[in-house]
């Protein structure tokens, strides 16, 4: 099958950033993806995993430990990280430690130049991943991989 694309076919380790995977209606049971579409509240985002809308229901990491995350725009817009355990059904902001002791959001923002950039998160142990903005940027990118 040559569609230019990659398809992975199973879950896995991976040293080269991996699509994140999305339910799909089609036989095949997914549909891969690199572009992100964001939510813009996280009351929208659907803990019963059960939402016919494409992001509300986040997407599968597939036990993959890190995030890699590109925005671009020509303004300053961000978009914050939520994550989802299925042993907790709840969705929640993904929180990283400052250094002093407190916890920031997972963000990627542009820097309103137009270029894009690459934001790089560890979210080991974190089953599915939203994006979540009321102002989103432009283009939202993930993906993810072990090493």
């Amino acid at each position: 099958m040559a569609t230019g694309r990659t398809t992975w076919g199973s879950f896995g380790n991976t040293r080269r950033p991996k699509t994140l995977s999305t339910p799909a209606t089609k036989p095949e049971g997914t549909i891969e993806t690199t572009r992100v579409v964001t939510i813009s509240t996280s009351g929208s985002l659907a803990p019963a995993l059960d939402s016919a809308t494409e992001g509300r229901n986040g997407y599968a990491t597939e036990n993959q430990r890190f995030l890699h995350v590109q925005v671009e725009g020509n303004n300053s817009k961000g978009v914050q990280v939520y994550g989802y355990n299925y042993a907790f059904r709840v969705w929640a902001p993904l929180l990283v430690a400052d250094g002093n002791g407190s916890y920031q959001s997972m963000q990627a923002s542009t820097d309103g130049s137009g270029n894009a950039r690459m934001f790089l998160f560890d979210i080991a142990g974190v089953d599915r991943v939203a994006f979540v903005s009321a102002d989103a940027p432009a283009t939202v990118k993930a993906a993810g991989s072990s090493f």
